[in-house]
């Protein structure tokens, strides 16, 4: 049962994660303009994908569990969502621009670069 309910809300997060990192709507985008940006920024790209990330696995790991398949994809898929979202939770580290999506990488450069003149 509980890996069930880990694919369900690995599914809900990478769901409503993704709508939002596309921001294909002002409301999907309210994360972009809010006061705590930085905050913002590393919990829609970083935190909340490696959680996802985590919850699939472990769903993954109960299902060749039960299947009596090789369990190692699914410990992998925890590791590395766990380990990503604990340096990023705990370490001040800079959001990749390789994960910025384009929208909001030109939203705020002009911003970034008229505060550096």
């Amino acid at each position: 049962m509980i890996y069930v309910l880990m694919l369900l809300g690995g599914l809900a997060l990478a769901s409503f994660n993704t709508w939002q990192r596309l921001g294909r709507s002002a409301a999907a985008r309210r994360w972009a303009r809010g006061t705590h940006r930085d905050f913002a920024q590393r919990n829609v790209l970083v935190l909340w994908p490696a959680l996802a990330v985590a919850l699939l696995g472990g769903a993954l790991l109960g299902a060749a569990e039960r299947l009596d398949l090789p369990t190692w994809p699914g410990v992998l898929l925890v590791a590395l969502g766990l380990v990503t979202w604990l340096a990023f939770a705990a370490l001040p580290l800079p959001v990749p621009a390789a994960v910025q999506p384009r929208w909001y990488r030109e939203q705020v450069g002009p911003r970034r670069r008229s505060a550096r003149d």
